[in-house]
């Protein structure tokens, strides 16, 4: 099924015919046609398959250089009749298995680095690997196959699952608790302490944060973003949920079972956000609030009350989103209706006033 040469990242090239197998799709021209990557329709050359899935793409078409495409079964018809390809129903999944193989993981040896710190009584399982000047506290348990990249730090107590990968720089702060298959990316900040002030004395004194940070199974979270932990409680990220780069995760936040938050976005302490709900880019929320199960939140809307089960919202503060359309198109009309008010005011001061005397006899 595959020839024993390297492709271009070390995976064996596949033919057409393989491609077609591999991802369940139709295939369409010759299928002893060799590939050994896949690639965007305007960065695809010979040896390569591009991708097209979107309509945006389409005027890269007439340019693309590649030796055949995937390609959804809706766009076929714009590639010309005699392209080869692979036509599927779903072009996203099959990219994925296509990347999958040829852009394979490398595996990595299990070791421990010279150069890092491992505390008393830390726990490894099988097949971990800890890289360069890598921190380890007392205490800390670390799954099978669990990769620690270089200057991570992990407090005391903290527990991370098996199949993990932590990014270089990744800061577990103490008692934190990670699933299995859990990826952090550079930069993650898990278990900070949470914005939690009173006021004694006419001063703001640190209320002490005495919750965990909880990550579930299956986890990934952006470089860059900060999970707090919980005053009290717990804030919980739950198993499956997807957090871009550069998002804050207040204290005691807990956030539904595979849902998707994009970057930049806020969440205020104590918010309850539902499974299988979306967050757009820039997206906020304040405090004390909940977001239920599948509900949308548009890019840059803040939240700023509760949003109901399935519900999508929009704009600032943030209203249902048909709701929102509705206000957005007479915000434009009110130049228009501001000149027409302008004219009838201008019409009213020049109206001749009225010399006859008004008639009171009945109609």
């Amino acid at each position: 099924m595959t020839q024993a040469a390297p492709g271009r990242r070390g995976a064996p090239s596949l033919t057409l015919r393989d491609v077609a197998e591999r991802v369940g799709g139709r295939l369409e021209g010759p299928g002893e046609i060799r590939v050994d990557g896949v690639a965007p329709l305007d960065e695809a050359g010979p040896g390569q398959v591009g991708f097209l899935a979107l309509k945006r793409y389409v005027r890269y078409v007439p340019e693309s250089r590649a030796s055949a495409y995937l390609v959804s079964k809706d766009l076929e018809a714009v590639l010309p009749a005699a392209s080869p390809r692979v036509v599927v129903d779903a072009p996203y999944p099959a990219l994925r298995t296509l990347l999958a193989h040829f852009h394979p993981v490398p595996v990595e040896p299990a070791s421990v680095h010279p150069t890092a710190v491992v505390g008393r009584g830390v726990s490894l399982g099988a097949a971990v690997r800890i890289e360069p000047y890598a921190v380890i506290g007392e205490g800390v348990t670390i799954g099978d196959a669990t990769r620690i990249g270089a200057h991570c730090v992990l407090g005391s107590g903290t527990s991370i699952g098996s199949g993990c990968t932590l990014h270089p720089h990744v800061v577990v702060y103490p008692e934190s608790v990670i699933g299995a298959d859990v990826i952090l990316h550079a930069g993650v900040r898990v278990g900070s302490d949470g914005f939690g002030y009173t006021t004694v004395d006419g001063e703001h004194r640190k209320m002490p944060q005495v919750g965990r940070a909880v990550i579930e199974d299956g986890v990934e979270i952006g470089a860059n973003t900060t999970i707090d932990r919980g005053s009290l409680g717990d804030t919980v990220v739950g198993r499956g949920a997807k957090i871009d780069n550069l998002v804050q995760v207040a204290h005691n936040v807990r956030i539904g079972a595979g849902t998707m938050i994009a970057a930049l976005v806020g969440i205020a302490g104590s918010t309850r956000i539902g499974r299988g709900a979306w967050l757009g880019g820039r997206a906020s929320a304040t405090n004390h609030l909940e977001i239920g199960d599948g509900a949308r939140v548009t890019f840059g809307s803040t939240v700023t009350r509760d949003v109901p089960e399935g519900e999508t919202v929009s704009g600032y503060p943030a209203r249902p989103h048909r709701e929102q359309l509705r206000a957005q198109a007479l915000m434009a009309r009110l130049p228009k209706l501001a000149a027409r008010v302008e004219r009838l005011e201008r019409a009213l001061v020049s109206f001749p006033p009225r010399t006859e005397p008004p008639c009171n006899e009945p109609l």
